[in-house]
């Protein structure tokens, strides 16, 4: 269940990617989603903090445009996540 977190939507190119920060029963974890592919690029991984997330969460998506389409990430609009 979550409780709290936050998320981005990146369109850039021919990508288009979720990007997620969340606190939920397990701890604050982060996640990058590829949705054209529809398969997680980065999977739930622990992290200290909702801000720390977000930052690697920004780093792995900036990682994978650059490796897959030779894009830059675009400056993140950060969301509440729906929380329960």
């Amino acid at each position: 269940m979550l409780d709290k977190g936050v998320c981005a939507e990146v369109r850039v190119g021919r990508e288009h990617l979720r990007l997620f920060s969340e606190q939920n029963a397990l701890g604050v974890q982060v996640s990058v989603y590829n949705v054209n592919a529809k398969k997680w690029i980065a999977p739930s991984e622990s992290v200290e903090t909702i801000e720390q997330g977000k930052l690697k969460a920004a780093t792995y998506a900036e990682t994978y445009l650059r490796q897959v389409a030779n894009l830059e990430l675009p400056p993140l609009k950060w969301k509440e996540s729906r929380a329960a």
